[in-house]
């Protein structure tokens, strides 16, 4: 039976945001396990699948069959889910609030960021020009290493900007096919998230 490949797309997110949901639970509680964990986490590379084995279980653990890679190669969704952990553990170091926020894409908390930012109605300039980096990467290790960069300015505000672990596990994995298809669908949505205006301010310019 051949599982269709959507349905990896789908699943990878679902796995992921309950793991980080439960590390930003208990890393707010100020427990030492969570501590010690983000800290490993940390000290990866978010495109290293595997060199780290403190971070196996939290990574590329328990993932079900369909998910793991077959050969020494990691999969789609294996890269996506341990890019997506250490990217959370750096946008989480040193701030008492979670960072973790369910439904937040990263279009949208970029674009929370440029507003953040700007110094008039525009969005500032250097940060969308910094998402766009990300957006135009030639391959996924290149696009993490900009995603980085964006991760840390997000949580360099006050308070820190949060978004979705989640659904950034769905998005990396959906790029780590190489499908231009998928990776298509990926920075379109980024860019209308990126571009929309907040809800809020949507209903008071109506």
């Amino acid at each position: 039976m051949t599982v269709d490949a959507s349905v990896h797309y789908r699943r990878i997110g679902g796995v992921v945001a309950p793991r980080v949901a439960a590390l930003q639970s208990s890393l707010l509680r100020k427990e030492s396990g969570a501590v010690a964990t983000l800290a490993r986490l940390r000290r990866c590379s978010p495109g290293d699948v595997g060199a780290e084995p403190a971070v196996w279980a939290v990574t590329i653990g328990g993932l079900p069959a369909e998910l793991r890679g077959r050969g020494d190669a990691p999969s789609p969704s294996e890269r996506a889910a341990h890019a997506a952990l250490v990217l959370y553990a750096l946008h989480q170091q040193s701030r008492d609030v979670g960072v973790h926020r369910a439904g937040v894409r990263l279009g949208s908390a970029v674009g929370r960021l440029a507003r953040a930012r700007a110094r008039d109605e525009a969005l500032d300039d250097a940060t969308v020009k910094r998402f766009h980096q990300v957006a135009l990467a030639p391959d996924f290790t290149g696009r993490l290493y900009f995603l980085r960069g964006v991760i840390q300015l997000l949580r360099a505000e006050r308070p820190p900007i949060g978004l979705d672990y989640g659904l950034l596990a769905d998005d990396l994995r959906a790029l780590a096919t190489g499908d231009p298809q998928q990776r298509d669908s990926v920075l379109l949505r980024w860019g209308r998230d990126l571009h929309s205006l907040p809800e809020s301010d949507s209903k008071e310019r109506s």
